[in-house]
């Protein structure tokens, strides 16, 4: 009996493991299939991708000959028109012509004022030369072949395509779309604010009447501006600025009468010739506290701001110029040892051409006449300034990126110190402040005593702290964030402190546990701390300012630096500033609702692998900004940070990393 029961159980436990291997066997054929499923529905969208920026290509080729052509065809009957006018015009002009009209009419003495009046040159013969070619509108986009389709993949890709590749000037959206500004200002301000507000400058001193009750501004804004190739508003409010009419006189008047805050902002120039027209004003805006003591003992009153030089980050920032920077030097101002930066003239392009040629160059050399708003717009835009020795670092690539990004983080932009002045107006200032949770998912006390230093080290700090713990106790976690924060006190976040929120899980995956702490969180953007990795005291603030810079869901690294096996590699240094979703998990801080929308997959080490999927296949922006202020650090220099990423060489751990 013994025997055969033994025999039973047996064929019991085979009987199980044989089931168990099937329902393994089905859920590996579940998974590929759903694998599969998701390489066909991203190669679907890749087609379609491919397939409209062929047609767009095709489209744009042909519009181009077909302007081309008409272009030539109206400069060439402009130039038959104006030769036929000449041909009559020396025709009527003839002295013969004109002597026999005399003689025809009987009249002697009209033949000798014919004589006396008629000349013999008529003025030079147009030439074609004199009529350029002037491109009319594009037409409609002609149909275009589709591209062959993209087939499915199932592997992640090590490096994709970017979704936008070059810097332009954007068109939107607004900080404070409530809010009309009217605004006298030259095409450098004009950059600088058009993105603060709803910006109006088509108006001049005979249809300023028509603006106001068209737009009922809240704000007039008027800036010291002067005649030359930066003046706004076409030149139209120059005589007033000088005083010569009473046109900017009767604006402010009428907008006061209306219950319109006026402004002026004096940017630069003399005080003293500046003050007709600023005791005019409600409120006088200087640029530095000197100028601002300067103001208020002119004008005998303390309606006095300061609302320093600035930068938009919407227009200066360290996007990609097209085809990258091509090396070389460029100069600002008398400077020498490199070819001039392009004049910002008058033409409404001209200024987004500086903006790309500062983008192309390695480094810019600033003469002594260089003006600090110049100097901090170029290096917003992630190119170095020095007073000498560019050569020297031109030469050194690292050097070059570690000071271009010190001297970017460095810049301010505008839009907080618009704030005193709303208040200053009693205007109100709605904006959104960014409110930020971290994410945190740690397995032992080590992993959480590095997360809460990392965390509790940021200059910027998060506003809400989600743990989710595996093995430690609430209470302890608690406790050492509390004396984390504690310890800082002294420094530059004090009295700052973030919420705390803890969970005690038993985690059976990192993605798991983050995607429990997703959904307590409350902030408007989440970041993702990993307890393994090292990140710098700017890096929350760093990544924050990167929405302020592009249109994006998403903001990460794909070039970082990685830390395994004792040495420290660069990683896809190539991928800087572009919108490429290939981004390192712990680098990823994101809209809130865009990832409780995607979700965090139930997986150990490859979650961000998956999530970037998501959002290749969701048409998710992406951006990939700088390399710094962050390591990822491994025990083994293996899987896919590792193995599947081009790694440029040993670099120095530590601070050229974390700056």
């Amino acid at each position: 009996m013994s025997e055969l029961e033994s025999l039973r159980r047996a064929l019991a436990q085979a009987v199980e493991k044989a089931e168990g291997a099937a329902e393994l066997a089905r859920l590996l054929a579940d998974y590929q299939a759903r694998l599969d499923e998701a390489a066909r529905t991203e190669a679907e969208a890749l087609t379609r991708a491919r397939d409209a920026e062929t047609a767009r290509k095709a489209a744009e080729k042909q519009a181009d000959r077909q302007i081309t052509q008409l272009a030539k065809q109206l400069a060439e009957q402009k130039y038959q028109t104006a030769v036929a006018e000449w041909k009559l015009a020396k025709l009527q002009g003839n002295r013969w012509i004109k002597i026999g009209e005399a003689v025809q009419a009987k009249k002697p003495g009209s033949v000798a004022r014919a004589v006396r009046a008629s000349s013999p040159n008529a003025g030079k013969a147009p030439k074609r030369t004199d009529f350029p070619v002037e491109k009319p509108a594009v037409p409609e986009k002609p149909a275009a072949e589709k591209a062959p389709p993209v087939e499915p993949d199932p592997r992640a890709p090590l490096f994709s395509t970017p979704l936008t590749e070059y810097f332009a000037v954007p068109k939107g959206p607004l900080t404070r779309p409530y809010m009309t500004v009217a605004a006298i200002v030259d095409r450098r301000t004009e950059a600088l604010l058009r993105y603060e507000w709803r910006q109006v400058t088509n108006f001049g001193p005979d249809d300023w009447p028509k603006m106001l009750d068209a737009y009922r501004p809240s704000m007039l804004f008027v800036e010291s501006v002067h005649a030359g190739p930066r003046q706004g508003n076409g030149g139209r409010w120059l005589d007033s600025m000088a005083g010569r009419d009473r046109a900017l006189r009767d604006l402010v008047e009428a907008c006061k009468k209306r219950g319109i805050k006026t402004v002026f902002w004096h940017s630069g120039g003399s005080v003293g010739k500046a003050v007709p027209v600023a005791e005019l004003f409600d409120l006088v805006l200087a640029t530095t506290e000197q100028r601002a003591r300067e103001w208020r003992a002119a004008l005998r009153h303390d309606r006095v701001l300061v609302l320093p030089h600035s930068v938009q980050p919407r227009v200066h920032n360290t996007f990609r110029a097209e085809g990258g920077r091509t090396g070389g030097v460029a100069t600002l101002g008398t400077a020498e040892g490199g070819g001039p930066l392009p004049a910002q003239g008058d033409d409404k392009t001209s200024y987004d051409d500086f903006l790309t040629a500062v983008r192309r160059v390695e480094v810019v050399v600033a003469g002594p006449d260089a003006s600090d708003r110049e100097i901090a717009e170029i290096e917003a835009c992630g190119t170095p300034v020095v007073a000498t020795g560019a050569a020297e670092l031109a030469a050194d690539p690292q050097e070059r990126d570690r000071r271009a990004h010190l001297a970017w983080r460095a810049t301010v932009p505008v839009t907080a110190r618009l704030e005193p002045v709303f208040s200053a107006a009693g205007l109100p200032d709605v904006r959104n402040t960014q409110v930020v949770t971290a994410l945190v998912a740690v397995r032992d006390q080590m992993e959480l005593d590095q997360a809460i230093t990392q965390v509790v080290g940021q200059r910027r700090r998060p506003d809400q702290l989600v743990v989710v713990a595996e093995g430690v106790d609430a209470g302890v976690v608690e406790k050492t964030a509390r004396q984390a924060i504690g310890a800082r006190e002294e420094g530059y976040n004090k009295g700052v402190l973030p919420e705390l929120v803890v969970r005690t899980t038993r985690m059976s995956t990192r993605g798991a546990a983050l995607a429990r702490a997703l959904l307590l969180a409350d902030g408007d953007y989440v970041a993702v701390i990993d307890p393994r990795d090292l990140y710098g005291e700017h890096y929350l603030a760093d990544s924050l300012r990167r929405f302020a810079e592009v249109e994006t869901e998403i903001v990460g690294k794909a070039a970082f630096y990685a830390h395994a096996a004792g040495a420290t590699l660069l990683r896809q240094p190539d991928a800087e500033f572009r919108f490429l979703p290939e981004l390192g998990g712990g680098t990823i801080v994101s809209r809130r609702s865009v990832l409780v929308d995607l979700g965090i997959a139930d997986l150990s080490e490859e979650w961000d692998e998956t999530l970037m999927r998501q959002c290749r296949s969701g048409g998710i922006r992406v951006y990939s900004g700088d390399r710094f202020s962050y390591v990822c650090v491994r025990a083994r220099a293996e899987g896919r940070l590792f193995g599947s990423a081009r790694l440029e060489g040993y670099v120095p751990a530590g601070p050229l990393a974390l700056i």
